[in-house]
């Protein structure tokens, strides 16, 4: 036995085995000795590292046999492409494998760039990079095209192009759990992706609300904004006289100025979203009709309706009211950021007329992004923008 070169280059380009294979290698070798000779080349060990590492443990005698590789790039390559033939490597460890050549035939097209003196070539590289070698300018440029490389490398992985291209961004942005995952098995390499994917979206998102929320600080008025608002939060003051209900029973005159149906519509909506935003529309169950029509005009599409159930009986001329609602729309593309809330919430009245609970601020807190704007709210809040008066 004897001492050989480990170079962590070399040795970070190899997939580690799995625990289970790695014991169930110490106990083969332990009981049939090791009959493979490792390879190394130029002293440096390049196939053997885990018989290695078990000879070095347990003092066993092992043989070697002499590489002849005309560099380092050309060793690693050799490397790589000796790895695809090891029967426990998944999808996923085949296509990280494959994407450690991509440097490699980067450095080597360097090279070869370098070597090319107008017309002549003169190549010092092995066979193995004949896929790779460029006689011209232009073809060197065609063979760093992203692309085409991916198409080589998966070729040799014996995997998709499409599958190296979700592993190399897998790869550069997502969390160890994701990659842990993903090594045992109990996420796909599709599953992975769309997580990264949302989780890329996510960050632009953030990076995007909190500019808005910089140039929200400038404006005079928010109705000033041009798509800066995130969540809007409107509770028109329904001139109620126009749906032919004036006197409903136990309805008191409103505290505050009502608006034409047509004013409500004109509000710039529309104008003050942000390319992704939600929509709150307070209505009450008479006023439905107007409201969706609204949610239309406004250039969002319908999602669902959340209901407040009110502690106590209200007015009106049929059923008496205890319940508001709240027509939840869309604008754009805008998951909520919890998928536990259902569709009515228990509040108090609030001490005005019209006042809407604070619980139900907090419910869109929980579930919406800011910026917010709430539109005839009835008061200040920390972290809101508010604009009218509606009482």
């Amino acid at each position: 036995m004897h001492d050989l070169i480990i170079d962590s280059e070399f040795r970070d380009l190899l997939p580690p085995l799995p625990e289970d294979k790695h014991k169930q290698l110490e106990e083969n070798v332990l009981r049939d000795g090791i009959r493979e000779p490792l390879t190394i080349w130029q002293g440096i060990l390049v196939d053997g590292h885990n018989r290695y590492e078990i000879a070095q443990k347990h003092g066993l005698d092992f043989t070697t046999v002499e590489k002849d590789f005309a560099s380092r790039n050309a060793a690693m390559y050799w490397m790589v492409i000796n790895q695809f033939g090891r029967r426990d490597l998944t999808t996923y460890d085949r296509s990280v494998l494959a994407l450690k050549l991509k440097p490699i035939i980067a450095a080597e097209a360097k090279e070869k760039q370098a070597e090319y003196h107008g017309n002549q070539y003169q190549s010092a590289v092995p066979q193995i990079f004949a896929e790779v070698q460029t006689t011209t300018p232009q073809e060197k440029k065609k063979n760093e095209n992203d692309r085409e490389t991916n198409a080589q490398i998966a070729e040799k992985a014996g995997v998709s192009r499409e599958t190296i291209r979700k592993v190399e961004k897998i790869e550069a942005q997502a969390t160890p759990e994701i990659k842990a995952a993903l090594r045992s098995g109990d996420l796909s390499i599709n599953a992975a992706y769309n997580q990264v994917k949302r989780a890329e979206k996510e960050t632009k998102q953030e990076e995007r609300r909190v500019e808005n929320a910089e140039k929200i600080e400038t404006l005079a008025t928010p109705l000033d904004a041009q798509g800066l608002f995130q969540t809007i939060v409107i509770d028109p003051p329904w001139d109620w006289g126009d749906e032919g209900d004036v006197n409903q029973f136990g309805r008191a005159k409103p505290e505050y100025s009502t608006m034409p149906f047509a004013d409500i519509k004109a509000l710039p909506i529309n104008k003050i979203a942000d390319a992704n935003c939600h929509l709150y529309l307070w209505v009450t169950n008479r006023s439905l009709p107007k409201a969706f029509a609204l949610i239309d005009a406004w250039g969002f599409r319908y999602i669902t309706c959340l209901t407040w159930c009110k502690p106590s009986i209200g007015m009106g001329n049929y059923f008496r009211g205890s319940t508001e609602q709240v027509l939840f729309a869309v604008k754009g593309s805008q998951p909520l950021k919890r998928h536990d809330v259902g569709t009515y919430f228990n509040a108090p009245r609030g001490d005005k007329h019209s006042a809407k609970p604070d619980e139900f601020y907090q419910l869109v807190e929980s579930c919406s992004y800011a910026p917010f704007i709430d539109i005839f709210g009835r008061k200040e809040r920390n972290g809101w923008s508010v604009w009218g008066e509606n009482g």
